[in-house]
């Protein structure tokens, strides 16, 4: 136990530190929504929609905001600190997800790992929040209680809408047809209860309820005609849901969970803090099977790394201006290093990496069961 609470404790000064030190302009607007829901605008609140800031996700994730808002006013930086409620409870879920003389490695690689340390203290992204409740699906399911698993992931679902691919790997664990449909109610639920008051706001179905965002998943494609393609993306989920249902497919969940997330990382360009949403099952997998991945792993996290500096600068060098204001308009690093690279050459050299090792995860999770 000693180990475990020296990791905590310095999991807990870094996550401080990164988040004092470091600032995305995206916080601003997160601030911004916060202070909109703080004011009473709760119901209402998708009208304030703007240039500035715009709602365009789920309500349930600007209670949260306006609750942070209130608790700590204006102080950016502070913003970041609730999150860390969602994050040490996530770590101790994998501690325990793991074999006892295994659970400290689970542990300290997720204290430590960068995607999250980037994603949600320096970033301030809230993609950890959803994180979290996919994996307490996975934790209640493996403690059999499949209701409250399907609870945890409609709760995912209320603030952010890519836990919706896991719940037909979570329903058909119910033994029964009868069993299947309360776990897709169950699932279900959360999401419908928080956007029921905003179905009337046209300011919320154009904005939010179909964002922009949510049809990233579908560009990728293979044209058979003038006008008509196929979508990669939902033509390999399905192929995945039937392989479930169909063959039988056996697996422990925490892999069920895996293949459809490595599918939307293969077929769609993703916003960096997006990784995370698949980091835990990453782990899983890495210190479960006694770190015979780990070169997929380093593929994944290097090739994750490299897409940060074609993004804005504001995601690379820029994160720093609070210690070194220099750095709050400045180029990217390109620019800096005087190379003239083509970016999108660059991306898809990157995109297509970590396609092949997403590619071998879901291989390499076929048949196969914890011991």
């Amino acid at each position: 136990m000693k180990k475990f609470w020296i990791i905590l404790v310095l999991g807990i000064l870094v996550r401080v530190f990164l988040s004092y030190t470091t600032f995305h302009p995206d916080l601003a607007a997160i601030s911004e929504s916060g202070r909109v829901v703080a004011a009473g605008n709760i119901l209402n609140l998708y009208d304030f929609s703007s240039d500035r800031v715009v709602f365009n996700y789920p309500p349930a994730i600007y209670w949260f905001f306006g609750l942070t808002s209130l608790l700590f006013g204006g102080a950016l930086w502070l913003l970041k600190l609730p999150y860390l409620i969602f994050d040490l409870l996530l770590a101790v879920l994998l501690y325990r997800l793991v074999d006892p003389k295994k659970a400290i490695w689970a542990f300290g690689i997720w204290m430590f790992n960068p995607v999250n340390l980037y994603a949600t203290y320096m970033m301030g992204q809230f993609d950890i929040i959803p994180t979290f409740f996919s994996v307490l699906s996975i934790y209640l399911a493996f403690k059999g209680k499949l209701n409250w698993a399907a609870v945890a992931l409609g709760v995912g679902i209320a603030f952010k809408l890519y836990p919706v691919f896991l719940v037909v790997p979570l329903i058909l664990l119910g033994k029964g047809v009868g069993a299947k449909i309360k776990l897709l109610i169950l699932a279900a639920l959360p999401y419908l209860i928080s956007i029921l008051p905003y179905i009337p706001s046209g300011s919320f179905r154009s904005v939010a309820l179909f964002a922009n965002q949510s049809s990233k998943s579908l560009y990728a494609s293979i044209p058979v005609s003038g006008g008509e393609s196929i979508l990669l993306f939902p033509a390999f989920l399905l192929l995945f849901y039937l392989l479930l249902w169909g063959l039988k497919f056996q697996a422990d969940l925490w892999r069920l969970f895996l293949i459809p997330l490595a599918l939307f990382f293969i077929f769609t360009h993703f916003h960096p803090q997006w990784l995370i949403w698949i980091t835990p099952f990453l782990i899983l997998d890495l210190v479960k099977g006694q770190f015979k991945n780990k070169v997929a792993v380093l593929i994944v996290l290097g090739s994750w790394v490299g897409s940060l500096f074609f993004f804005d600068p504001s995601l690379t060098l820029g994160l720093f201006a609070p210690i070194f204001p220099a750095l709050k308009n400045t180029a990217d690093i390109w620019t800096l290093l005087g190379l003239n690279i083509d970016f999108n050459s660059s991306r898809s050299i990157l995109q297509t990496i970590l396609a092949a090792a997403m590619s071998y995860f879901i291989i390499s999770q076929f048949h196969k069961k914890d011991a």
